[in-house]
């Protein structure tokens, strides 16, 4: 798990002078939410929506997360912060004894998501260049203000990475159509990163994963074919390669006779030879599939398909593997593709490089709503509590205390007794998969978009930014 000290230095710097004016223990309302839409760094639009993931994993953190001894020894020994903790023994109890406590709201995990520049009865909202953005946040977090500095980071890391990683996977399924796609992309991240990936990439839609961590601790599909490494480790000197390469093909049909994918571009896939006609041979033709990880073209797949069909394996599928993203699968047309194996360009969503730009921000401080104003910045934060309501695939924005027509989106997940149940990563795949079915197709399409507030909360906004003047 993520211990407490996943944070910023400065988190910790500025609780000090929150602490010795008595503000540590003071009620504030944190609300974590994406200002827009991803872009490519050439500024053109990326997404028609972000698929929320991550929940379970903030509510995991936020329930184990502590200051062990060790850690606080080395917060002691740092230049700035330790002769301040040394100072005020009572802050430092107040780290070792702190544990999450508080209330929050989310959407259900899964659902998808936009963010924009707020418009109003009126139009866009600006109020002397304060211009909020408006969205369903990924959370709403109440609780005191130590506690609030200490949650930020990590938070933050979970929503940024694994909505990230959700999003994307949702648009490559979307490109495969009723194609299975399998997320292979553990070797392309962190180790700890790769599980999470796993699990927001499955819920997004990708039938199963690479990973066997990720099976293991939350139950999604972990499937896998073999290795180049597997195939060149039987090369043994003085016997041509082909003759290995169906050696080891035979041997892991013997072991697998019915989950029996042959990677078969170690040397050549179309070889007279290698590749797939040493699959078919090693298997008397029953073997159950391919794995093409290179030369992928509609072109080649075809030639693969009839030369499956001709050497007497018209069973076998065809998964294809080796840079894939939503365009090139696109591009592959009516291929007789069975499976697609998406690695990197999945968990490190390479169009949208800075992810989805999640923050989290004050929208209550003792009770009265707050806001980020940044005059003519575009970065303004909407002010208090909000609850937003879906109708016909658009979002409206009210204050917590409105109630309109539509689905409400933010529940609570966390209440004075501690988190609720979560349903399980296949239930959440399933509303995941049934919620971005219901979008409008304009929805779907990469945009910018703009989010209605009610005339309520754009009063609030006014009336916050004229009290500034």
């Amino acid at each position: 798990m993520i211990p407490a000290t996943h944070i910023d230095l400065y988190q910790l710097t500025s609780l000090v002078s929150h602490f010795d004016a008595g503000r540590a223990r003071l009620p504030v309302t944190m609300s974590f939410f994406s200002r827009r839409l991803p872009k490519a760094l050439d500024d053109t639009p990326v997404r028609g929506f972000l698929v929320f993931a991550g929940l379970r994993r903030c509510l995991e953190w936020l329930e184990t997360a502590r200051f062990d001894g060790e850690r606080l020894a080395t917060l002691e020994a740092h230049p700035m912060l330790g002769p301040a903790l040394k100072e005020r023994p009572a802050l430092r109890t107040l780290l070792a004894d702190w544990r999450f406590h508080g209330q929050i709201e989310a959407p259900a995990e899964g659902t998808p998501l936009w963010a924009g520049r707020a418009v109003g009865p009126d139009g866009p909202i600006d109020v002397d260049g304060v211009r909020p953005s408006a969205q369903c946040p990924y959370l709403v977090v109440r609780t005191d203000l130590l506690t609030a500095k200490l949650i930020e980071t990590p938070l933050l890391s979970i929503i940024n990475h694994m909505t990230m990683v959700a999003s994307k996977a949702a648009r490559v399924v979307a490109a495969a159509g009723d194609k299975a796609v399998l997320e292979f992309g553990s070797r392309r991240t962190h180790p700890a990163a790769a599980v999470d990936a796993a699990y927001a990439a499955y819920i997004a839609g990708c039938a199963g994963t690479s990973n066997v961590e990720a099976h293991h601790r939350y139950g999604v599909p972990v499937l896998g074919t073999m290795d180049h490494f597997a195939i060149q480790s039987w090369e043994r000197s003085g016997v041509a390669r082909h003759v290995t390469e169906q050696a080891f093909f035979k041997a892991f049909y013997e072991a697998f006779p019915h989950n029996s994918i042959m990677l078969v571009d170690t040397y050549d896939s179309y070889g007279p030879e290698t590749g797939i006609p040493a699959a078919v041979r090693a298997t008397g033709g029953k073997l159950s599939g391919i794995r093409l990880d290179s030369r992928i073209s509609a072109e080649n797949i075809h030639k693969a398909r009839r030369m499956l069909d001709d050497l007497g394996a018209p069973q076998a599928t065809i998964v294809v593997s080796g840079g894939m993203d939503e365009h090139s699968i696109a591009a592959l047309g009516d291929a007789p593709v069975d499976a697609f194996g998406v690695g990197e360009r999945i968990v490190t969503s390479p169009d949208a490089p800075v992810g989805v730009g999640a923050v989290g921000k004050l929208c209550e401080v003792d009770g009265r709503p707050s806001m980020k104003l940044s005059r003519g910045s575009g970065k303004a934060t909407l002010p208090g509590r909000v609850q937003v309501f879906r109708k016909g695939g658009v979002d409206t924005v009210a204050r917590a205390d409105e109630a309109l027509d539509g689905e409400p989106l933010l529940h609570p997940v966390w209440t004075v007794d501690g988190p609720i149940d979560l349903p399980t990563p296949a239930a959440v795949r399933a509303h995941c998969r049934a919620a971005i079915a219901a979008l409008p197709p304009a929805a779907h399409a990469p945009r910018q978009v703009e989010v209605p507030i009610t005339a309520a909360l754009a009063a609030r906004v006014r009336d916050l930014v004229e009290a500034d003047r």
